[in-house]
Protein backbone atom coordinates (compact mmCIF):
# COMPACT_ATOMS: atom_id res chain seq x y z
CA UNK A 1 0.00 0.00 0.00
CA UNK A 2 2.91 2.40 0.39
CA UNK A 3 3.57 2.64 -3.23
CA UNK A 4 0.05 3.78 -3.80
CA UNK A 5 0.44 6.14 -1.21
CA UNK A 6 3.48 7.59 -3.24
CA UNK A 7 2.07 7.49 -6.43
CA UNK A 8 -0.56 9.94 -4.80
CA UNK A 9 1.63 12.09 -3.73
CA UNK A 10 3.34 12.68 -7.05
CA UNK A 11 -0.16 13.03 -8.70
CA UNK A 12 -0.13 15.82 -6.05
CA UNK A 13 2.78 17.35 -7.46
CA UNK A 14 2.43 16.67 -10.57
CA UNK A 15 -0.63 18.93 -10.51
CA UNK A 16 0.18 21.55 -8.41
CA UNK A 17 3.43 21.98 -10.75
CA UNK A 18 0.84 22.25 -14.15
CA UNK A 19 -1.41 24.57 -11.92
CA UNK A 20 1.53 26.60 -11.67
CA UNK A 21 3.40 27.13 -14.76
CA UNK A 22 -0.37 27.79 -16.22
CA UNK A 23 -1.21 30.40 -14.29
CA UNK A 24 -0.94 33.94 -16.12
CA UNK A 25 -0.37 32.41 -19.42
CA UNK A 26 -1.95 32.44 -22.50
CA UNK A 27 -4.75 29.61 -23.78
CA UNK A 28 -1.99 27.92 -26.02
CA UNK A 29 0.29 27.94 -23.11
CA UNK A 30 -2.08 26.14 -20.88
CA UNK A 31 -3.04 23.01 -23.61
CA UNK A 32 0.91 22.61 -23.81
CA UNK A 33 1.31 22.44 -20.16
CA UNK A 34 -1.29 20.11 -19.30
CA UNK A 35 -0.05 17.77 -22.49
CA UNK A 36 3.21 17.55 -21.10
CA UNK A 37 1.65 16.87 -17.87
CA UNK A 38 -1.22 14.36 -18.80
CA UNK A 39 1.91 12.37 -20.65
CA UNK A 40 4.23 12.55 -18.59
CA UNK A 41 2.49 12.25 -15.23
CA UNK A 42 -1.12 11.05 -15.14
CA UNK A 43 -0.76 8.49 -17.98
CA UNK A 44 1.66 6.55 -16.25
CA UNK A 45 1.17 6.97 -12.75
CA UNK A 46 -2.93 7.18 -12.70
CA UNK A 47 -2.89 4.53 -15.12
CA UNK A 48 -0.79 2.41 -12.75
CA UNK A 49 -2.40 3.52 -9.48
CA UNK A 50 -5.99 2.20 -10.51
CA UNK A 51 -4.56 -0.91 -12.01
CA UNK A 52 -3.40 -1.32 -9.13
CA UNK A 53 -6.09 -0.98 -6.59
CA UNK A 54 -8.24 -2.56 -9.43
CA UNK A 55 -6.13 -5.43 -9.10
CA UNK A 56 -5.79 -5.77 -5.61
CA UNK A 57 -9.63 -5.52 -5.40
CA UNK A 58 -10.09 -8.50 -7.98
CA UNK A 59 -6.93 -10.64 -6.20
CA UNK A 60 -5.19 -10.61 -10.02
CA UNK A 61 -2.13 -9.10 -11.28
CA UNK A 62 -3.80 -9.90 -14.72
CA UNK A 63 -6.61 -7.70 -14.36
CA UNK A 64 -4.24 -4.95 -13.26
CA UNK A 65 -2.35 -5.45 -16.11
CA UNK A 66 -5.62 -5.17 -18.57
CA UNK A 67 -6.60 -1.91 -16.71
CA UNK A 68 -2.93 -0.42 -17.35
CA UNK A 69 -2.33 -1.36 -20.72
CA UNK A 70 -6.59 -0.13 -21.84
CA UNK A 71 -5.67 3.17 -19.54
CA UNK A 72 -2.51 4.18 -20.46
CA UNK A 73 -2.75 4.68 -24.33
CA UNK A 74 -6.09 6.90 -24.06
CA UNK A 75 -4.61 9.27 -21.60
CA UNK A 76 -1.43 9.31 -23.55
CA UNK A 77 -3.47 9.71 -26.74
CA UNK A 78 -5.48 12.54 -24.64
CA UNK A 79 -2.16 14.27 -23.75
CA UNK A 80 -0.62 14.37 -27.32
CA UNK A 81 -4.23 15.89 -28.41
CA UNK A 82 -4.19 18.63 -25.64
CA UNK A 83 -0.23 19.53 -27.06
CA UNK A 84 -1.10 19.68 -30.44
CA UNK A 85 -4.31 21.77 -29.59
CA UNK A 86 -1.95 23.99 -27.68
CA UNK A 87 1.13 23.93 -30.48
CA UNK A 88 -1.70 24.24 -33.05
CA UNK A 89 -3.44 27.86 -31.93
Amino acid sequence: MTYEIYAVIILVIGIIIAIWRSINKSKESKYRVWGITTILIFAPVFSWLVGSLYGMSEGSGFAMMGVLIVMFPILFIVGVVLYWIGSKE
